[in-house]
């Protein structure tokens, strides 16, 4: 399981009330560690890293679903993520988006996650702040 699933779960845990589910923190917590002017393909490396977690996994592993229901996913986080005013959406489609955490979705992150912790997830899967 991948350090940002394993981190998505503990703000799952403590952050109940915010109607987010894992894969929308997984989202979130990957915009965090992956700013856009990180130059990656957003919607590619999401899809890369739901991939790996367990939580859309079918039972026993693997993807029951295939790229498009998996992009489908990532674009309902997207939106999920939005309208709680967490990201702002620049440009969402099917090979290309452009999303940024605004302020609240900075600190819901930072005060949601141990420094170190942090650091781990940006080790594994994003450029250093």
């Amino acid at each position: 399981m991948p350090v940002v699933e394993i981190v998505a779960k503990r703000i799952y845990v403590k952050n109940q009330d915010l109607g987010l589910s894992v894969v929308d923190l997984i989202v979130l917590l990957w915009l965090y560690s992956n700013p856009y002017d990180s130059h990656r393909r957003q919607l590619s490396s999401m899809r890369a890293v739901l991939k790996m977690c367990e939580t859309i996994q079918a039972p026993g592993g693997g993807l029951d679903i295939n790229e498009e229901e998996l992009t489908q996913i990532v674009l309902g986080s997207l939106q999920t993520l939005k309208s709680k005013g967490l990201v702002y959406l620049e440009s969402a489609g099917i090979h290309f988006v452009k999303g940024v955490l605004t302020e609240r979705g900075v600190t819901l992150v930072e005060s949601s996650v141990d420094s170190p912790v942090l650091r781990r997830v940006t080790a594994e899967f994003g450029d250093a702040r």
